[in-house]
């Protein structure tokens, strides 16, 4: 897409998110509910299917058993460029039916997904559902184990990414003052309130970063973006790892987590509380519509190009 097409945005619809976050809600740890999370990557796989997109499983084995991410890809005019990729885990936390955590963003990503299905595009997009992102016990300092393999797995293998999006928990808000807290050692200003979405990136994704910001602020102006360059990849701030895009920046592909900031904001993070009724559908409404932006609006020749 040389031009951005600003029909495109209609196409990411409430109802469907509302619709997708209600189907990908539920109990699905790895370790306590393996059958309702495989049922759940199987119906991720099915919905991919059904948007016309070439769906696969991507199996690994974990402590005895298999598991598997789910991969789609959307070839562009230029398949020999790199990729872009869009992620989010379809896994929850034990104990909890995961709706911010995280079918907010398996809904984002299916809507881009369905958005972009009938639309000629230049970079060829693929569409990962991550899983085993939460930790399986106590002691699992890891965790993100789909992901994991799968950025090593593209490492092995020369597969080239220009530009990689997780959506981590992304249809929370809170507009009381105070509501959003921020750690320590961020050293940028950040609205009092929990109604903006966090950009988090590393060095090497600064310029993705920026790209994302622009795009958000030209096309969706109603949603107010934070931009994060955490240094030395998070290792000073361990809260800016916690999702699918560690792995990349660890395997030194460009990656941006797209984040609520659950802890930080979302009482409801890592609870039983944690369901479809608590989210803000019109936040998400405009996050998917960002991000759905900013792959329109990505420069296919020259993709660290600032205007």
């Amino acid at each position: 897409m040389s031009t951005f097409p600003q029909e495109l945005l209609a196409r990411v619809r409430e109802e469907d998110l509302r619709r997708w976050v209600a189907e990908f809600s539920g109990f699905r740890h790895g370790r306590l509910n393996p059958e309702a999370l495989e049922e759940t990557g199987e119906h991720l796989i099915h919905l991919l299917t059904g948007l016309g997109l070439s769906a696969e499983r991507r199996p690994f084995r974990y402590r005895g058993r298999t598991f598997f991410n789910v991969a789609a890809s959307r070839p562009g005019h230029e398949d020999d460029q790199p990729a872009l990729l869009v992620g989010a885990h379809y896994d929850g936390m034990a104990g909890t039916p995961g709706a911010d955590d995280n079918a907010s963003g398996v809904a984002a990503l299916l809507a881009v997904a369905k958005a972009l299905s009938t639309t000629p595009i230049s970079k060829p997009v693929e569409f990962v559902g991550f899983t085993l992102e939460e930790p399986q016990h106590r002691t699992d300092g890891r965790f993100r184990h789909g992901s994991r393999r799968f950025a090593k797995d593209a490492r092995r293998s020369g597969r080239k990414y220009a530009g990689v999006y997780i959506l981590e928990s992304v249809g929370y808000t809170d507009a009381r003052f105070g509501s959003q807290r921020v750690p320590l050692r961020t050293a940028i200003p950040v609205p009092d309130a929990g109604t903006f979405l966090c950009i988090v990136g590393n060095r090497r994704s600064r310029d993705l970063m920026w790209h994302f910001g622009k795009a958000a602020k030209d096309h969706v102006p109603d949603l107010t973006t934070v931009s994060y360059q955490t240094p030395f990849s998070g290792r000073i701030l361990p809260m800016t790892r916690w999702s699918d895009h560690a792995p990349f920046w660890d395997q030194g592909y460009p990656a941006l987590m797209l984040t609520d900031t659950v802890p930080l904001r979302n009482p409801h993070y890592h609870q039983p509380t944690d369901t479809p009724d608590t989210l803000d559908y019109n936040f998400l409404l405009r996050v998917t519509r960002a991000l759905l932006a900013a792959i329109g609006c990505f420069d296919v020749h020259h993709p660290g190009k600032r205007e």
